[in-house]
């Protein structure tokens, strides 16, 4: 029997999933990370599935990887030696950035981030390349040897290289790699042209420059994980989730790393997607909360959105991103009161070592975990299905000293001031991509999930009048199953900046002809062979003199006659539609053109069951403390693993998943459906 196996590192649990090829295996769990060497809980939690299941590493055939940890190098500001060579006149371009006040312009304690490459690290050399691809001022070797000698003696190991207009003409950036590869093989060179081919001279240095700080932590990373993998005789090439949503071979992930950004994430919003169309809701709302954070994004009519103005920590990323909004509220989110006297929660998170109180590991913070446990919402006898066990004399200890007693109120009023107070930070966040953006979230489904996404899902859709909300069949492996949703995929890009009017069409035809076979032989070497190829072709679009720009989706047909009319009438509807107006008399002009090619798209990795209902049966009864009573009251709990297809059960009541925990409030019903998604409604 062959399987496949998809891993999730989180910032405290590893999640698991193992399907084989006819479903009819079916295995997910959950282990600890070891942030000292996150390889060690990976393969501790594949040895785990595979005995579980009665397999050997040998009947691995698909093994796919998701993971924060390229976003933790980046956040945790781990001291890495890295260096910037760009043309002379643009050392600071890094440092100066677009010059804004972000978020809020009335701040004035706002300060820029440090650049990602210090100064004394930032070096330029003599060359210049036009816009047009024209050399003004060929390349001074002399200058670029010292450049490189300069940061090789000061100790520097990756170097980011972005030339102006290198996007156009990328000769210059060749150049200095190869007088590196020959003169300083010890070097890791990236290249803006090879990472990305698109104008906007600081967003291509941040994305460059961010490629190389991280590039050889993420390299030995991925090398130890595959020696790990193969040393233990799993046969299969290794792939990683892309912040685009499709997968990549971890020796591509190698070269370009900060194309991994927010992998994990990203793979939770695929899982949750496919899972949701095939249950027939098309419109979500995903919610992910994990130990460390809380991910949200909008996906309408089964398509997620993706951008190219991704961030990074705050760093710009010039590269397809899925648009999602973090916030530094997971079950490790520290509780705490600070000298005014009021009650804060997070960002900052016990993470899984010390982790909440409750872990017993040294924690001396109360978290949301502790909160949820002391309110009676999570079973100490059944947290991680028993695996892990958890002590509620230390959550409600630590939360009466901390919180209730320098606030002079009850245990569980400061439990359930924390848990309102996490609420509403994850109400605000899912507003930030519904409400914000012009859309009404009533319109769509929350899909909750993650580890402690159940947990607070009906809650949020509640305060925002939601009226459903999908929690998969086992919620905290949802990310780990979008790895295996996920298709082979490479993205390119070229920027021409023209008037489309003024564009002939077999001139518009060459430049993405050209693009779809660098594209498709990139792809091909992932091993997608040229015959199960597709491609999605977009242009990037805006009015004469605007700087923002709306990806549209591009035909064949538009490349026949001239102007690209089809291509305005739909950008003034997306224009309107996202700003209010449009500008009818207004030339538009094409900034980039972009191809999306990928490999066939893997099936639903859940499998669908069949059975009859039968009336469900509570395990027992537990008192918990919630907002919609006074005091405590005796609330059903359920077991998942004991529930049927089409099982119906109103609220209040609990649901035990061995990886997470369903909380349903009064007013709300959920009901399973043939993949054993719990659906609740009002």
């Amino acid at each position: 029997m062959t399987v496949q196996i998809g891993i999730d590192t989180g910032g405290t649990h590893t999640d698991v999933i193992l399907v084989g090829k006819d479903r009819r295996v079916f295995h997910t769990l959950k282990v600890p990370t070891t942030p000292e060497n996150l390889t060690n809980g990976i393969i501790d939690g594949v040895e785990r599935a595979l005995q579980a299941t009665g397999l050997t590493s040998g009947d691995v055939s698909h093994f796919v990887y998701g993971t924060t940890y390229v976003t933790n190098i980046i956040v945790e500001q781990k001291v890495v030696d890295v260096g910037l060579i760009t043309t002379e006149g643009f050392r600071d371009t890094l440092a100066i950035g677009r010059a804004t006040r972000k978020e809020n312009i009335y701040d004035i304690n706002w300060r820029p981030l440090d650049p990602v490459v210090p100064r004394r690290h930032r070096l330029s050399v003599k060359e210049r390349m036009l816009a047009s691809g024209e050399v003004e001022i060929p390349l001074d070797e002399t200058s670029a040897r010292d450049a490189l000698t300069k940061l090789h003696r000061d100790g520097i190991r990756s170097v980011a290289v972005c030339l102006l207009h290198a996007y156009v003409n990328p000769a210059h950036e060749r150049q200095i790699k190869a007088i590196a590869e020959s003169e300083f093989p010890d070097l890791s060179i990236s290249l803006s042209s090879d990472i990305v081919r698109e104008f906007r001279e600081y967003e291509r240095s941040s994305t460059t420059a961010i490629n190389a700080y991280v590039l050889r932590s993420m390299r030995d990373h991925l090398d130890d994980l595959a020696g790990a993998l193969k040393s233990r005789g799993v046969p299969s090439t290794p792939y990683i989730m892309r912040g685009n949503g499709g997968i990549m071979s971890f020796n591509k992930g190698k070269q370009i790393p900060v194309a991994i950004t927010h992998s994990g994430p990203v793979a939770g919003i695929v899982g949750a997607t496919l899972l949701a169309k095939a249950a027939g809701f098309p419109n979500i709302i995903t919610f992910d909360m994990g130990g460390t954070s809380s991910d949200i994004a909008l996906v309408a009519n089964s398509t997620a959105i993706v951008t190219t103005r991704g961030k990074l920590a705050g760093y710009p990323v010039l590269l397809p991103i899925m648009d999602l909004v973090t916030i530094g509220a997971g079950g490790g989110s520290i509780a705490r009161v600070d000298s005014g006297g009021r009650l804060l929660v997070g960002p900052q998170s016990a993470g899984s070592v010390p982790g909440p109180l409750c872990y017993d590991q040294g924690g001396q913070n109360a978290t949301i975990t502790d909160a949820n446990l002391h309110c009676g919402r999570l079973n100490a006898e059944y947290f991680l299905a028993g695996a892990r066990r958890i002590e509620t004399r230390l959550s409600t200890q630590g939360l009466t000293d901390k919180i209730a007693a320098p606030l002079h109120m009850s245990t569980d009023d400061a439990a359930l001031g924390i848990i309102d107070i996490a609420e509403s930070h994850m109400t605000n966040a899912i507003k930030l991509v519904s409400v914000e953006r012009g859309v009404d979230p009533r319109d769509f489904t929350l899909v909750g999930f993650g580890g402690a996404g159940p947990l607070h899902a009906v809650a949020l859709a509640e305060s925002l009048g939601m009226r459903s909300v999908l929690i998969p069949p086992a919620p905290g492996n949802v990310s780990a199953s979008g790895l295996l949703s996920a298709e082979i995929r490479q993205d390119g890009v070229r920027t021409i900046v023209k008037a489309a009017s003024s564009i002939k069409p077999e001139e518009a035809r060459v430049v993405v002809d050209e693009l779809l076979a660098e594209v498709g032989t990139n792809l091909a070497a992932e091993g997608v062979a040229k015959a199960e190829q597709q491609a999605v072709l977009s242009a990037d679009v805006r009015y004469a003199g605007q700087s923002h720009d709306i990806n549209i989706p591009v035909t064949a047909g538009d490349f026949e006659g001239n102007g690209f009319e089809r291509l305005a009438q739909i950008f003034a509807e997306q224009h309107r539609q996202l700003f209010g107006y449009n500008i009818p008399d207004k030339p538009i002009e094409i900034v980039n053109f972009r191809v999306s090619c990928f490999g066939p798209l893997p099936g639903i990795p859940w499998p669908q069951r069949q059975g009859q209902a039968a009336p469900p049966k509570p395990i027992g009864y537990r008192q918990v403390a919630h907002r919609s009573q006074a005091g405590r009251a005796a609330w059903p709990i359920f077991r998942f693993d004991s529930l049927d297809i089409g099982s119906s059960l109103a609220g209040p009541a609990i649901v035990e998943y061995p990886g997470s925990t369903l909380v349903v409030p009064p007013g709300w019903t959920a009901k399973y459906d043939d993949y054993k998604n719990a659906v609740v409604t009002r």
